[in-house]
């Protein structure tokens, strides 16, 4: 095999043809970068190097990103080369999910404050399971209906909400127009994941909850794990988060470290 040299910026526009998010982009140019930092051609040898040189100084989970990376700019570049992942320690619980107890106490300041626009949109996380991507897509039109299809890439998932909801965020959904999105800033226009992040935790800090816990993916997971309080059936979260296995919703069967620590201790 000859010397391969590292084409960072054709590599980019590859994973962008391919449809990959921006975020999935930026995680493996920057992974094949800090390769090219080290290396300029793809050995074996040197794949074997880097992938001592990752065990050494960061986390598996940063490990495998970053071997991932590369592998997948060797199938760019048609090299036939492997290269074995790092197990990971498999979690036996889940954190920064925001409790029971924590999401009431955050509705009720929310509530005391007269804060409608951002009572709706923790509702509206925490009653569907939505990602963030999804949720800022919603318009006015899709609750009303009591349900939406959304098409990411080359999947598609129906997203229903619940008719209990819909009734608690009426008066807010009166006050905009059919096509509006219900997430949106206070001059009515259409707000960012970012923005969501930022205000979550800004609301944390004002209730006193621990802003680890107050994020927009987290919701995603209150929802899992308070349907399954109710519901045993696994298959339907897996089927209502858009899962494609049912071995990602298995998380949400595990209890937080807090809470298995305090049954220990019971």
């Amino acid at each position: 095999m000859g010397k391969k040299m590292i084409d960072i910026e054709g590599f980019r526009e590859y994973l962008y043809e391919e449809e990959m998010s921006a975020n999935s982009i930026d995680t493996y140019i920057t992974g094949v970068k800090k390769y090219s930092e080290m290396f300029d051609e793809i050995t074996k040898l040197n794949l074997i190097a880097y992938k001592k040189y990752l065990i050494d100084n960061f986390k598996p989970k940063t490990v495998n990103n970053r071997i991932t990376a590369i592998l997948r700019y060797c199938q760019f570049k048609n090299i036939p080369m492997k290269l074995k992942q790092v197990k990971e320690p498999k979690k036996t619980h889940i954190d920064n999910v925001i409790s029971a107890e924590q999401f009431e106490k955050l509705i009720a300041g929310l509530k005391a404050d007269g804060n409608e626009r951002w009572y709706v949109h923790v509702m509206l996380l925490a009653k569907t399971g939505m990602r963030i991507s999804e949720a800022l897509r919603v318009t006015k039109k899709d609750v009303i209906s009591g349900s939406v299809t959304m098409y990411t890439k080359a999947h598609m998932r129906t997203i229903y909400f619940p008719e209990s909801l819909i009734h608690d965020i009426m008066p807010y959904l009166s006050k905009i127009g059919e096509n509006e999105t219900v997430m949106q800033t206070h001059k009515g226009t259409p707000i960012t994941s970012r923005g969501v992040s930022g205000e979550l935790k800004k609301y944390a800090d004002k209730y006193g909850i621990p802003s680890v816990v107050v994020h927009p993916h987290s919701f995603r997971h209150f929802f899992a794990i308070e349907f399954l309080k109710r519901n045993s059936n696994i298959a339907l979260v897996a089927d209502l988060l858009g899962h494609g296995s049912v071995n990602v919703t298995q998380i949400y069967l595990r209890q937080s470290q807090e809470q298995q620590k305090a049954a220990i201790d019971d």
